[in-house]
């Protein structure tokens, strides 16, 4: 019976735990990776997935997804100001909310293009990272 308890607590203490290990990775872990595997994304897949996709694809989403994914590829890797990486963040949740709305809206959000809901939160996850980076630097 006691071993029984033991190996509860035991799990309970694992699980707690890991818990506050995800917590501290999601605000905590560095973005940068992320912020680069998004830019390319944004820069490669979107644009080809919607000019495959779509009979009449929205040429302007595609000029927007290249930009956002240009911008945030040279505010990570070449520029590297928080402030700037912290707009590229933001710029490229909004795209990646506008793709799951877009996929969404036309009915093909299904299969592998679900993959577009992980890429946005991914997106929203960078954001608030490089939002906490921002408030730690300037607090102190």
């Amino acid at each position: 019976m006691f071993k029984r308890i033991r190996e509860k607590l035991a799990n309970k203490e694992t699980a707690v735990r890991g818990i506050k290990r995800l917590r501290e990775i999601f605000l905590y872990s560095d973005s940068e990776p992320n912020e680069v595997l998004i830019a390319i994304c944004h820069l490669v897949a979107l644009p080809a997935s919607l000019i495959i996709e779509y009979d009449r694809p929205h040429y302007e989403f595609i000029l927007v997804a290249l930009f956002s994914g240009g911008f945030q590829l040279w505010a990570v890797a070449w520029n590297g100001i928080l402030k700037m990486r912290l707009l590229a963040v933001q710029l490229a949740t909004i795209i990646a909310i506008c793709t799951i709305i877009n996929l969404s809206a036309s009915g093909l959000m299904c299969g592998s293009r679900l993959g577009w809901v992980v890429i946005g939160f991914f997106a929203v996850w960078n954001t608030i990272r490089v939002f906490m980076e921002k408030l730690t630097t300037e607090n102190g």
